[in-house]
């Protein structure tokens, strides 16, 4: 019977099993805006914690999120007011008689 010491020499080591992480990007339309901001169940819907870049000049405002895959609720927050994405291809209803956009994390 082998010691402990030489079955742990010979223990095959496994890697740590880590979650799949995928990456998600948001974007949405907003020639006017100001400042426009991602929030979701992703960030516990913290309204400017996750503020989304503008591509120069133009309308387009845009944030990459690392998610694990599974279906997420969002809006987006456009100079302090609360709008869901109307590109979404799913929105449901929310608590607060508005819509939030839903988006699936997937390969």
């Amino acid at each position: 019977m082998p010691k402990l010491a030489e079955y742990q020499e010979t223990k095959p080591t496994r890697a740590p099993v880590t979650p799949h992480l995928l990456a998600v990007t948001f974007s949405l339309e907003a020639p006017e805006a100001q400042a426009v901001y991602l929030c979701g169940d992703f960030n516990q819907w913290s309204p400017t914690s996750l503020r989304m870049i503008r591509h120069g000049a133009s309308s387009y405002w845009e944030k990459r999120l690392i998610l694990a895959p599974g279906p997420y609720q969002y809006k987006f927050v456009v100079d302090g007011e609360w709008v869901h994405d109307p590109k979404a291809s799913k929105n449901v209803p929310n608590h607060h008689g508005s819509l939030n956009s839903i988006v699936e994390a997937h390969e």
